[in-house]
């Protein structure tokens, strides 16, 4: 057993411990592991992983692929086609010298770990009911109420935008989710090992440690304790959305050993400002501009989830909080592990 943990890179460590709190507390409530979200009992966990894994295999090689054209691009520059004589060979080696077998599989096992993370994840947000049934929305209205002039900061920003932006704001929240992707394969594929190491494992951490603050502060969101709010959002895919999760929490609440539907509603932190915050912070290391780009990603996700009712104010401004304490132990644990693999810049 030493041995192998010795060989696991760090974020695959913390998927370790948070595996084994996820088995423990599934054990000590006596339930079922459910799957993907929606999917009923025809999925499990591990029917859920695979799923993700392929579609991820296509992206990762687009991104793969991106990486190649780039550095193929960069070497091309640095050649002097005054001189017709090129070493071809040399020149092709030093092009695809970081993407061997061997960096290609520790890709792999970057991207597996994210992967594994979010069913991690989806399984102990299932628990959020069983761990803690109270919820904080009282606390967080009257949050939102005293910082935003005596109104539920979704309203002010109805007041601001109207009814009318909502295709547009829906657009940049839907925007997460490739964006969340393709920032993470860019560091796979593109970062270099040790950047990669340390931005993955405080990918991961901002989840892990995001579901036990889950769990210390449940809330619904506002959505969902003022619906007479968000009728304006009615037959929207947003709306569809918000709709299918309340659904799948009523079947769990009936039975909660019920296989049709993972409990998915949580309002602080917000794990998609995390996310864009800490992509945000680590993408300047690869390029300034992308850095700049996901900056102004976040204002949009920032004011997205607030607009359609998924948070309050204090969730979002909880998740810079949440991005403060998980860097400093991603650095930490990926650029002091006695025992991890080898993440050296290549």
């Amino acid at each position: 057993m030493v041995k192998l943990l010795k060989i696991l890179m760090p974020v695959e460590y913390v998927l370790v411990l948070f595996g084994a709190l996820t088995c423990a507390l599934y054990r000590y409530f006596d339930l079922l592991m459910p799957g993907q979200p929606g999917a009923g009992a025809t999925s499990g966990p591990l029917l859920f992983y695979l799923k993700q894994f392929l579609t991820c295999l296509d992206l990762y090689a687009l991104v793969l692929l991106a990486a190649i054209f780039l550095k193929l691009i960069g070497e091309v520059r640095r050649v002097n086609w005054k001189f017709r004589a090129v070493a071809w060979r040399p020149f092709w080696l030093k092009t695809l010298e970081r993407f061997t077998l061997g960096q290609i599989f520790q890709d792999i096992r970057f991207f597996h770990a994210v992967l594994l993370m979010f069913v991690e994840f989806a399984l102990l947000k299932n628990l959020v009911p069983h761990v803690n049934a109270r919820l904080y929305d009282d606390l967080f209205i009257a949050s939102d109420r005293y910082l935003c002039g005596g109104m539920v900061c979704s309203e002010v920003l109805f007041k601001l935008w109207g009814a009318s932006a909502l295709d547009q704001i829906s657009k940049h929240y839907f925007w997460y989710y490739p964006y969340m992707s393709l920032t993470a394969f860019t560091f796979i594929a593109v970062a270099p090992r040790r950047l990669a190491q340390e931005y993955l494992c405080g990918f991961v951490l901002l989840f892990l440690i995001g579901i036990l603050w889950i769990y210390v502060v449940p809330t619904l969101g506002p959505v969902y304790i003022y619906p007479e709010m968000f009728r304006f959002m009615q037959g929207g895919e947003i709306s569809g959305l918000q709709e299918s999760l309340w659904r799948m929490r009523d079947l769990l609440s009936e039975n909660p050993r019920s296989q049709e539907g993972v409990f998915m509603i949580s309002g602080f932190p917000s794990l998609h400002v995390a996310v864009a915050i800490m992509g945000s912070i680590y993408l300047k290391h690869i390029h300034p501009l992308l850095s700049w780009l996901s900056w102004i990603f976040t204002l949009l996700i920032f004011n997205s989830t607030i607009y359609l009712g998924w948070h309050y104010l204090l969730d979002d401004l909880g998740s810079v909080l949440l991005v403060a304490l998980c860097i400093p132990l991603a650095k930490r644990v990926s650029w002091r592990w006695w025992g991890g693999a080898d993440v050296s810049p290549v």
